[in-house]
């Protein structure tokens, strides 16, 4: 006999809109983007240079941040940042390098930011580098300027994604601060910048603040809330997106017993951890009264059946997938597998979810940990370590080579007002 719960939850699947994974039904293989690369680290966050270059660099856990070849078969990836002397002491499974994002306006700006743990005390931090201009594109490690640094009681659960905004402003994901069952109620208090998404002007200053707060945050104004706060209610984030056409936020969750969650991110919400799991009552707290809300439920959440820790990726505007057009892409390490999900972009409810790929014989080693956009909107897929680059293609995609694409992987930032438009690239996501 099922449990009440088991019951429950399945009727919240179902009456959610929330179907189970089926077969793909889209002609959709994955295959490797760069089969003469591999890089012996895991990839944890991708970036497309927005200087017109259609660069693409990749961070790697343990510090490394490299230059992806232009030419699919190359073998060389030149090193754009080294952060492994300051992460040498960040050796548990969850430590290391999270986060990479470009100004929006790089070509003037010429600063990057990258998120990444610390010990001594435990912190995430969030720091800006300069890339000086010249032959030799490397950012100078010299210059850092550290933006924030966030306490951190355990050693998981960080989360520490970064991308910037069709409104040039940097939102950073944190997670709720390790351990089981959110211990501490990160998630729930206002006052903590742990389990939540933050956004952040560093262009400007408030008060002391080495950033800005911009003033149509959603809790500037409260006295008892932290002002940085975007959205709340989080575990552990992986994976943030702007969809280009929509500018809507996209942000996966990682869950804990039971969900794995996709989220629509809305100024001011709150996503329900730790009193809620998914789109249910969190288990360990289901005998006492629940606080707090309204909660904002996720727009897809999939049992532990069919995965146990959710990748985030992005709304698919490439020109090389037609069948994949304006989904929503995103897998799951635990279990290897890659989806697309379709959803109104008028009420943000999903409206199918396909299985693309599930790992098997042909590639046994897929775990994928990150899932972003290449310089023409087409999707690069990292696997764990060792770190193979995947894609996704159609039979007839890439018989004539790569095609172009006025996506070019980025958020489009709105431009300053005393500068013309910077073209098609942006923010890093």
């Amino acid at each position: 006999m099922k449990s009440p719960f088991s019951i429950l939850a399945s009727a919240i699947v179902l009456s959610a809109g929330l179907p189970m994974s089926a077969a793909a039904a889209v002609p959709v293989s994955l295959v490797p983007a760069f089969p003469n690369l591999t890089f012996d680290d895991n990839a944890t966050a991708s970036a497309v240079v927005p200087d017109g270059s259609r660069r693409v660099v990749v961070a790697l856990q343990r510090g490394e941040v490299r230059i992806l070849p232009e030419d699919r078969r190359g073998t060389e990836a030149p090193l754009f940042m080294d952060l492994r002397a300051k992460l040498k002491e960040e050796t548990d499974f969850e430590e290391g390098l999270h986060g990479l994002a470009f100004h929006p306006r790089f070509a003037k700006e010429r600063r990057v930011y990258v998120c990444y743990t610390q010990q001594g005390p435990r912190r995430t931090v969030l720091s800006e580098f300069v890339v000086p201009e010249g032959e030799s594109f490397q950012a100078d490690m010299r210059s850092e300027r550290v933006l924030m640094e966030v306490p951190h009681p355990q050693t998981t659960h960080w989360s520490g994604c970064i991308t910037f905004g069709p409104d040039g402003y940097l939102y950073l994901s944190i997670g709720d601060g390790g351990l089981r069952d959110d211990p501490y109620r990160m998630g729930q208090n206002l006052w903590a910048l742990h389990g939540k998404i933050l956004r952040l002007d560093v262009d400007g200053r408030t008060g002391a603040l080495p950033y800005g707060i911009p003033e149509d945050n959603p809790f500037v104004k409260k006295a008892e809330i932290r002002s940085e706060i975007w959205a709340s209610g989080l575990r552990n984030p992986w994976g943030l997106s702007f969809d280009r056409q929509t500018r809507t936020l996209w942000c996966a969750d990682v869950g804990q017993d039971r969900w794995e969650e996709v989220n629509l991110i809305k100024p001011g919400a709150n996503y329900g951890w730790s009193e809620r799991e998914g789109p249910a009552r969190f288990i360990s707290r289901e005998k006492v009264a629940e606080e707090g809300g309204p909660f904002t439920d996720p727009v897809y959440a999939y049992p532990h059946t069919d995965g146990i820790s959710i990748t985030g990726g992005f709304v698919y505007r490439g020109r090389r997938l037609s069948s994949l057009q304006g989904q929503y892409l995103f897998g799951d390490w635990g279990m290897g597998k890659v989806w697309s999900m379709s959803w109104n972009a008028e009420t943000g409810a999903s409206t199918g979810v396909q299985l693309l790929y599930a790992k098997g014989e042909d590639y046994p080693g897929f775990n994928p940990t990150v899932i972003s956009r290449d310089s023409h909107g087409e999707p690069l897929i990292f696997s764990h370590c060792p770190s193979v680059i995947y894609t996704l293609e159609e039979p007839h995609a890439l018989a004539g080579g790569e095609s172009e694409s006025d996506d070019t992987g980025e958020a489009v930032p709105v431009p300053d007002p005393a500068e013309p438009p910077d073209g098609d690239d942006g923010a890093s996501s």
